[in-house]
């Protein structure tokens, strides 16, 4: 019998990837551990190279699985490890230039693009914006604007080398926002408490992201996390719908006492959560509190996740 040779080495490494990723977000291996380990990262030129070795011999598929197994496990460290792997190159800078502007009409669109660093994003009183950044080495963030949008962009598109970035943005609280923030190798903190959306987009890359939406409205939440780790905070005047993506990473929902919540699974084998010991009613796909179709203001979530952890309202809070 012909074995494709091809598809067995992605075949295993493929699993493998999965196999490591949903290890580290059950807490079987170590993250930190994990990411030390690409020290060792010749191995994997090694085990490639005893594969093409091999590959006229006998031992040709053993040769193809060891090389399968050595990738898989990178990258399965690559995925969920992520900023551990990544780096930005050098400290965070410590001149910042700000820029400043007001939004002329009652509704805005924002679009954030950044890479490799540390974004803040707050709320403030008023209808105007501010923009303050800094990077080590390379161009200053590229800011666009008018009396109804703010585009930011990081000048440098590569995230691994690319210098350590810091922006500090703040919107005004009597706007009703769009919103789409997408971070790469980062640590995004949103403090938008109070804050009203018609659409809040993040896609958060190989970092961590804390997002505070107590007594927010949101519309439309889209939460895309890919290696990563996100928390969010909502409390009982919080006023959010959406959906939390996740892919090799986790989330923490923190949900103050009294909060009508409605979560929604996905099924998945590689998705794990704690939503049967967390004393919501069950039904189906669907847990909520007691009296949530009663409630005036609730939190509506649809979860789907690949290689990935939901828990709800961690013991030790979120992080």
């Amino acid at each position: 019998m012909h074995m494709n040779r091809g598809l067995v080495f992605w075949g295993v490494a493929l699993v493998t990837a999965g196999v490591v990723a949903l290890a580290v977000q059950q807490g079987y291996l170590d993250r930190d551990a994990l990411a030390g380990a690409w020290r060792l990262w010749p191995v994997i030129l090694i085990a490639l190279g005893v594969s093409i070795v091999l590959s006229r011999t006998p031992f040709a598929v053993l040769g193809t699985i060891a090389a399968a197994l050595v990738l898989g496990v990178a990258g399965g460290a690559l995925v969920t490890v992520g900023p551990g792997i990544a780096s930005c190159g050098g400290p965070e800078p410590t001149d910042m230039t700000t820029r400043a502007g007001t939004f002329s009409i009652g509704a805005a669109s924002v679009d954030l693009h950044f890479n490799c660093g540390t974004l803040t994003v707050g709320m403030t009183d008023g209808d105007g914006w501010s923009v303050a950044a800094g990077q080590r080495g390379g161009e200053d963030a590229r800011v666009e604007a008018t009396g109804s949008s703010l585009t930011v962009k990081s000048a440098d598109r590569s995230f691994v080398g690319g210098g350590e970035q810091r922006w500090e943005v703040t919107l005004g609280s009597k706007l009703t926002y769009s919103l789409s923030i997408d971070v790469n190798a980062a640590d995004a903190e949103l403090e938008l408490a109070g804050g009203t959306f018609s659409a809040l987009s993040l896609d958060p890359n190989a970092g961590s992201m804390a997002l505070d939406l107590a007594g927010a409205s949101v519309d439309e939440l889209g939460l895309s996390l890919n290696a990563g780790s996100a928390s969010v905070s909502v409390d009982t005047e919080s006023a959010v719908a959406g959906r939390l993506g996740l892919n090799a990473g986790s989330i923490e929902l923190c949900a103050a006492p009294g909060t009508a919540l409605r979560l929604v699974v996905q099924d998945n084998i590689t998705f794990s959560h704690n939503l049967d010991d967390s004393g919501l009613i069950r039904s189906g796909k669907t847990w909520a509190t007691d009296g949530f179709d009663a409630a005036s203001r609730t939190v509506d979530l649809q979860l789907e996740g690949n290689a990935a952890s939901f828990t709800l309202n961690p013991e030790d809070g979120c992080t």
